[in-house]
This record gives structure tokens, C-alpha cells and sequence, in this order.
């Protein structure tokens, strides 16, 4: 059967519609399992709000951290705690594909007339991301009331790319690892490390070793979704440039993730193969 033809728009809305139904599914499995969306959502808000505790007992101690006051750390960490939180809900897939190529399911989705990575991204919601989602939002606005902050209508829409901007900065980069499994048997031990390296840029980059900030800015860019535009929000005049290469290097980082993406799946053939 020959899938209908569409224009731009038209496979838009079909895409976006084709994504609210995995949604659907998602939200219903949040209702029918409560228990565990429970102990998920918990579980996150503690583990952020352990962190939000260790760092207001260090700053009992310190006044500033690389010239970063307690309430700057908590929105540079809230906001990069968002950010992946939003990827772990929506863009998980990374840490799927292994398993589905070795099982042969992706011989299953490569028959239906979606794409395979989206079928990826439609299956693969993570609930531990809904706890800290919350506790991110939450800091977020604890630390923006401290702050002070000037919330203007620009302000508001680039906190929404620039979390959008982390969370497919995140997702671009795990991709390009986990689609290394078409050539090699195992992934997981590489795809791991490099998932808890976006820990280090819920910090300012100033207190690491300039090769870390090296490494988080230009050979794994996590800083460019957390705390390059954390750092813009605080600070426009220091960051301002961050303002345009944050959406912009994630679409850069999107594209070669997802060319990667295309030759690797040309290199598959069947799990039987």
C-alpha cells in the first residue's frame, strides 16, 4: 500500500498528530500504573532536592562560587535539571536502540510507513523524568523570584528554547553514540558516562579544569543547553551571544546526529543478517 502523498505542512500535522497518540498512551499509562508514577515522581523530587540541600550547605560556608551566588546556582541547576528532565520524559530513545536492533524489532519498524527513529521516540518515555521536571520548574521559579529577574516576553519564550535546545542537544548526542550499535555489539558502557557527563554543566563552567570546559562546550556541547543560557538570562551582557548560538547549535548538532542517524540505518540490514 502506498502512503499518500503530503506537502511540508500537511506531514507536519500529521507527525504532530501520529506523536499526540504515543503521548496518549503515555498519559494513560501514568493513570493506570499511579504506584509507580508515584514512587517516579518522588524519587525525582528527592534526588533534585538532595542537590538544591547540598548546595545550600555549602553556600553556608562560602558567600560565592567562581563570582555565582547561591540563588544564580539554583537557576543555572534548575534550569539545566529541566532540561533533562525533558529529555528523559520525550527524547529517551538513545537508550533503547541497542536493545531493539539486537532483538530485530527494528525489523518491525522499518515496515510501517513511519519513520524509525520517530516509532524510537514515540516508544521510548522515561517516567522518572516527571519528578524532575517538577522540582526544575520549581527551582526555577524559587531562584527567578530571588533574582529579581525582568520577565518580559522574550525572557519567557527563550527559557522554552532554550529548554528545547537541551533537551535536543542531549538527545543528538546520545543518538550519535547508541547508533554506533549497528557496527559494534555493545554501546551501553560508553552511552552511560557520557549521559552523566551533562551533571558537571548544572555548575558554573568557571570552576572546572579548562579541559572539562573544553570538553562540555565543543566536543560533547551539553553547556550549550544548560548553563550558556542560564548564563544569558543572568547575565545578558557577559552572554549575549548565547541568545542565538543555543537554538542555532542545537539545529547544527540535531542535523549531524540525525546524518548519522541515516547512514547508520543504511548499514542495517536485518539482527538475522
Amino acid at each position: 500500500m502506498l502512503m499518500p502523498q503530503r506537502n511540508p505542512g500537511q506531514q507536519l500535522l500529521y507527525w504532530i498528530g501520529m506523536y499526540g497518540q504515543y503521548l496518549k498512551i503515555y498519559c494513560k499509562t501514568l493513570v493506570e500504573y499511579r504506584a509507580d508514577t508515584i514512587i517516579s515522581v518522588l524519587a525525582g523530587i528527592m534526588v533534585q532536592g538532595s542537590t538544591l540541600l547540598f548546595l545550600a550547605v555549602i553556600f553556608q560556608r562560602i558567600p560565592q562560587l567562581a563570582d555565582w551566588n547561591f540563588y544564580e546556582l539554583v537557576f543555572i541547576f534548575g534550569l539545566a535539571a529541566t532540561g533533562k528532565a525533558l529529555n528523559q520524559t520525550f527524547f529517551n530513545a538513545p537508550f533503547s536502540l541497542h536493545g531493539l536492533i539486537r532483538r530485530g524489532q527494528m525489523d518491525v519498524m522499518m515496515a510501517r510507513p513511519v519513520g524509525v527513529l520517530f516509532q524510537a521516540v514515540g516508544h521510548s518515555q522515561e517516567l522518572n523524568g516527571v519528578g524532575q521536571s517538577v522540582t526544575g520548574i520549581a527551582m526555577l521559579c524559587y531562584a527567578a523570584w530571588h533574582l529579581q529577574l525582568n520577565w518580559t516576553p522574550w525572557t519567557l519564550l527563550y527559557i522554552v528554547i532554550a529548554l528545547i535546545s537541551s533537551a535536543v542537544i542531549q538527545f543528538a548526542i546520545l543518538l550519535t553514540i547508541s547508533v554506533t550499535s549497528f557496527w559494534v555489539l555493545e554501546v551501553r558502557s560508553v552511552i552511560y558516562p557520557v549521559n552523566w557527563l551533562y551533571d558537571f554543566t548544572r555548575y558554573p563552567l568557571e570552576i572546572f579544569h579548562p579541559f572539562v570546559r573544553g570538553l562540555l562546550t565543543y566536543a560533547i556541547p551539553y553547556a550549550l543547553g544548560s548553563f550558556f543560557p542560564a548564563a544569558y538570562l543572568l547575565r545578558p551582557s557577559g552572554y549575549a551571544w548565547a541568545g542565538w548560538v543555543v537554538p542555532l547549535g542545537a539545529m547544527v548538532i540535531m542535523l549531524l546526529a540525525y546524518s548519522f542517524w541515516r547512514i547508520g540505518l543504511r548499514r542495517y540490514s536485518s539482527a538475522a543478517g
